[in-house]
């Protein structure tokens, strides 16, 4: 029987009460595994505005989500795991699916349920549709 190795974990992070009992979990099982963490944050929208009034212009939500997930691998890091960040365009479901297959994630570790101040991740079903779709296992923190 194969044994179940965690050498990279990507944790689900909106800035919600949900995603953040993940952390405290994806902070242990990093140090128990000596595994990387991946914090992943979605945002709406591209990038770059196209045309029109805000064409140009970069997508507020980016900074928003950008400093919420550095926060994260800023505490990760001062517990001595390695960590970093990923922010991606789209819906959080298909941004946390993406970026396990993207960074090779053992696991995928997120909250039940997000509200926070990033919009799209973690919200509704977004839990639900990981689990049933993730090619990796998932650990839900409630």
């Amino acid at each position: 029987m194969k044994e179940c190795e965690i050498s990279s974990i990507v944790l689900g992070y909106d800035g919600s009460e949900g995603a953040g009992r993940a952390v405290p979990c994806a902070l242990r099982l990093a140090r128990q595994n000596n595994a990387r963490v991946v914090v992943v944050t979605a945002f709406h929208g591209p990038d770059i505005a196209g045309k029109g009034e805000m064409e140009g212009r970069v997508n507020p939500e980016i900074g928003v989500a950008r400093a919420a997930a550095e926060d994260i691998v800023l505490q990760l890091r001062s517990e001595g795991v390695d960590a970093e960040a990923d922010v991606l365009e789209g819906h959080a479901s298909e941004a946390l699916l993406r970026a396990a297959e993207a960074h090779h994630a053992d696991l995928i570790v997120m909250g039940r349920r997000g509200h926070g101040p990033i919009a799209g991740l973690l919200l509704g079903s977004t839990s639900e549709y990981v689990v049933r779709r993730a090619r990796v296992p998932v650990l839900v923190a409630h």
